[in-house]
């Protein structure tokens, strides 16, 4: 077996994506916060899109390719930014009818991309870029699942990367939170480099857009935690301010 940079790369994608995946559902678990399932799915979706990757570098597998382009491509950005969405949309039930919306279509693409579509493994070799494979080849036939990339891409990406970005401008304008504020620049970021794959690409190496993969998710994961670090310093220094009195008194 050849090791490669891409192979590599996506390996080191899938375990710090799985990292992140077991971080969120643990929270989501105590918590039982809406965003934090939305975001929970979306990394699972990108911890087996990554796998995929892993395993379509070694060996073929119709089924793989497809389930690699439905988590990957279709569906990973649309419920990374749903979390975002949940987070924002707060008042009557458009967050939530939204999440309607995107389990409605999670549950219809799927059997589409991995029944209704045909590849043709003969095109593919050990060790080969997934995505050139996907783009300069006509090993998986244009329309079809195909048409709804770009529309849940710009979905996911408006939502995720545009939340963000709102919420560190709203911070840095009340002067509160720095933590937060980092963390969401950092959550932008990372959310704009998977998006910009095809610009990697067009580098001339296809070990850029696997960086990018890479380093979009670490990017997250660290403004994750520097955000969710803030709302337990303000919990706890609401909770000092409030227990401050009654200690006083006790004192006195």
């Amino acid at each position: 077996m050849q090791i490669t940079m891409p192979f590599v790369l996506s390996v080191a994608s899938t375990l710090v994506s799985a990292v992140f995946t077991v971080f969120v559902l643990r929270r989501w678990w105590e918590k039982r916060r809406p965003h934090l399932l939305a975001w929970g799915v979306g990394l699972i979706l990108y911890t087996l899109g990554t796998l995929c990757q892993v395993i379509l570098s070694l060996t073929w597998s119709p089924f793989l390719f497809l389930l690699w382009y439905w988590a990957g491509a279709i569906m990973v950005a649309p419920w990374l930014g749903q979390g975002t969405i949940f987070l924002l949309v707060r008042k009557g039930n458009i967050a939530r009818n939204i999440a309607m919306l995107l389990v409605l279509i999670t549950v219809m693409t799927l059997p589409w991309a991995l029944l209704l579509t045909n590849v043709d493994g003969s095109q593919w070799t050990a060790g080969q870029d997934m995505t050139k494979l996907l783009t300069e080849t006509t090993i998986m036939p244009k329309g079809g699942v195909r048409i709804l990339t770009p529309i849940m891409n710009i979905w996911g990406t408006l939502t995720l990367v545009g939340g963000a970005l709102y919420s560190a401008r709203l911070f840095r304008r009340k002067q509160i939170l720095r933590n937060r504020m980092i963390g969401n620049w950092l959550i932008a970021a990372g959310g704009l480099l998977p998006a910009l794959g095809g610009t990697l690409l067009d580098l001339g190496d296809a070990s850029f857009k696997y960086i990018g993969e890479l380093a979009g998710v670490i990017l997250i994961f660290a403004g994750f935690l520097l955000a969710t670090q803030a709302a337990q310093d303000a919990i706890q220094s609401r909770r000092n301010a409030a227990q401050s009195p009654q200690t006083q008194e006790q004192s006195a």
